[in-house]
C-alpha cells in the first residue's frame, strides 16, 4: 500500500484479513462479496431482503447462484459503471436542506404578520444517541443555520436541550457563537429551555441569561472526565473551572461562577441567602440561610431547585406555558407543523436535524468508508489492466467523497474519527486524490 494512505489504530481492525481475499486473483466479475471467513463471490448481486443477498456467478450453463447471509459477509464492493474515474463529484452541501417527517418540500418561509414575536425551536441534542456535545451539538452547525433564522425573521431562539454532556473542547466554541452571534442586541432574544442538561451541555447554556426547565429537567454535574472515567483534578480542573467562570459571567447567574463551581467539583459547597424582593445572593460555603450543595456532594438542579433559588424563570411542560413564563402576549411560532413534533419545525431546526442525521449515519458507517476506501486501492494498485483499474479507482474516488462529505457536514469528525485537525485532513484529502490519479497514469 502507497505510504500516502495512512491508517487510524482502533478503525480498521480486522482489514487485513479482508483485503487478503479482496486481493486473490479471479475473474472481472460485476460485484464482489467478501465474507467474514476471508471467502470471495465475484458476479452479479440479483437480489437483497430481510438479511439475504443472492449473487449470480459465472455465466451461460456454468452460473449458479449463492445466497448469503448479510450477518456473515464483511464488506461489498459494487459494479457502478457510471463512475467516472477522474472525476471528482463535489460532495452535498450542507446547506442543502432537506425536509424532515414529511414527504413534502419545505414551504416558503412565512412573513411577518404584524407585532408578534416570531420564536423558533433549536434542538441541541435529542433522543436515540444523538445528543453528545461535540458531535451532535456543535458550534459549527450553530452558525451554520443563522442566515435560515433570519431568512424567516425570527425575533426569539429558544435553545430545547436534551443532552448528557460529551466534549469539553467543544465548550468555549459553542459559548463564543451563542454570545457572539445569537445574542442581543445584534442577534435574537436567546433562551434555554432545559430537558436535561448534563456536564458539557450545562457548561453550554450557562452563558444563557433567560433559563427556563421542563417539570423533569435537570441541569449540571459537570465533573470533567478523561480517559476511561478518570476525573480531571488539579490543573486540568482549574483550567476548565477558569473557563466556565468567564462563561459564568456571560450568563450573569452569580458574580464569581460559584454555580458552577458547585457544579464541577465536590470541594465547593454553595449556599444563599434570598431577600424579600427575591434577589438572591450566593456564597461559596455553607453558612448562607439556605443550603443549596453540600461539600463533597456535586450540584444539580431539578425544575423545582432552580425556581426556588432563581436560577430558573420558571417552569414549563407545553408552548403555551414556555409563553407566559416567558411573558409572551402575541407569538408566531415560526415552522410548520409535523407529525411527532410538539414544537412547529423551523427551516434552520430542518437543517440542524439533518445534520444530527447525517452525523450519526456516517459515525455509523466510517468503518465501512475506510475498509471499502483502503480494499478499492489496494485492488487499483494490483491490476495491470487500465480500465478494470479504473473501476476500483473510481470505488476508492466514492467512498473518499463519502469520507469529505462527512467532515464538511461536521467537521469535529476528523478529529474524534481519524484523529486530525481540520488541517492535517485537507492534506489527507489532497495526498489521497494525488494517489487515484496516479493510480490512473
Amino acid at each position: 500500500m502507497s505510504g500516502k494512505m495512512k491508517q487510524f489504530p482502533g478503525l480498521m481492525a480486522g482489514v487485513a484479513m479482508t483485503l487478503a481475499a479482496v486481493l486473490a486473483p479471479a475473474a472481472l466479475a460485476d460485484d464482489k462479496v467478501v465474507m467474514n471467513d476471508g471467502r470471495v463471490f465475484e458476479g452479479l448481486i440479483v437480489r437483497e431482503f430481510e438479511g439475504w443477498v443472492w449473487i449470480k456467478i459465472g455465466s451461460g450453463s456454468l452460473a449458479r447462484t449463492e445466497l448469503l447471509a448479510t450477518a456473515d459477509i464483511e464488506l461489498i464492493l459494487r459494479d457502478e459503471p457510471n463512475l467516472q474515474p477522474e472525476a471528482e463529484a463535489e460532495p452535498r452541501q450542507q446547506s442543502e436542506t432537506v425536509a424532515i417527517a414529511s414527504s413534502k418540500t419545505p414551504t416558503e418561509p412565512a412573513a411577518r404578520t404584524g407585532s408578534a414575536e416570531r420564536v423558533a425551536i433549536i434542538t441541541l441534542g435529542e433522543s436515540g444517541g444523538k445528543d453528545m456535545v461535540g458531535l451532535y451539538m456543535t458550534a459549527h452547525i450553530l452558525e451554520e443555520i443563522i442566515p435560515a433564522l433570519k431568512k424567516e425573521n425570527v425575533d426569539t431562539v429558544v435553545f430545547l436541550i436534551n443532552s448528557g454532556g460529551g466534549a469539553l473542547l467543544e465548550i468555549q466554541r459553542l459559548s463564543d457563537v451563542i454570545q457572539d452571534k445569537y445574542k442581543a442586541p445584534d442577534g435574537f432574544r436567546t433562551v434555554a429551555w432545559i430537558e436535561s442538561a448534563i456536564s458539557a451541555a450545562a457548561m453550554t447554556a450557562h452563558c444563557i441569561e433567560e433559563i427556563y426547565f421542563m417539570p423533569e429537567g435537570n441541569y449540571g454535574a459537570c465533573t470533567g472526565y478523561r480517559g476511561p472515567l478518570i476525573a480531571m483534578k488539579d490543573r486540568e480542573l482549574e483550567e476548565v473551572v477558569y473557563m466556565m467562570e468567564k462563561v459564568s459571567a456571560r450568563g450573569g447567574h452569580d458574580t464569581e461562577g460559584q454555580i458552577m463551581r458547585a457544579m464541577q467539583h465536590f470541594r465547593y459547597p454553595l449556599s444563599c441567602d434570598i431577600n424579600e424582593n427575591g434577589d438572591v445572593t450566593w456564597y461559596q460555603n455553607e453558612e448562607g440561610q439556605h443550603l443549596v450543595n453540600p461539600e463533597g456532594r456535586i450540584l444539580t438542579f431539578d425544575s423545582r431547585t432552580a425556581a426556588k433559588y432563581g436560577f430558573s424563570g420558571g417552569t414549563a411542560k407545553t408552548l403555551e406555558e414556555l409563553e407566559k413564563v416567558m411573558g409572551l402576549t402575541e407569538v408566531e411560532w415560526v415552522g410548520r407543523d409535523t407529525k411527532g413534533f410538539f414544537y412547529p419545525i423551523s427551516r434552520a431546526e430542518e437543517i440542524n436535524m439533518r445534520f444530527r442525521d447525517k452525523t450519526y449515519e456516517d459515525e455509523q458507517r466510517t468503518r465501512e468508508y475506510f475498509t471499502i476506501y483502503q480494499a478499492a486501492i489496494q485492488l487499483a494498485e494490483g491490476e495491470q489492466d487500465k480500465k478494470r483499474r479504473g473501476k476500483f479507482v473510481g470505488k476508492a474516488r466514492s467512498q473518499l467523497n463519502a469520507i469529505v462529505s462527512m467532515v464538511r457536514n461536521n467537521p469535529n469528525l476528523a478529529l474524534f474519527v481519524m484523529n486530525m485537525t481540520e488541517d492535517q485532513f485537507e492534506q489527507w484529502v489532497d495526498d489521497q486524490r494525488q494517489l487515484l490519479r496516479d493510480l490512473m497514469r
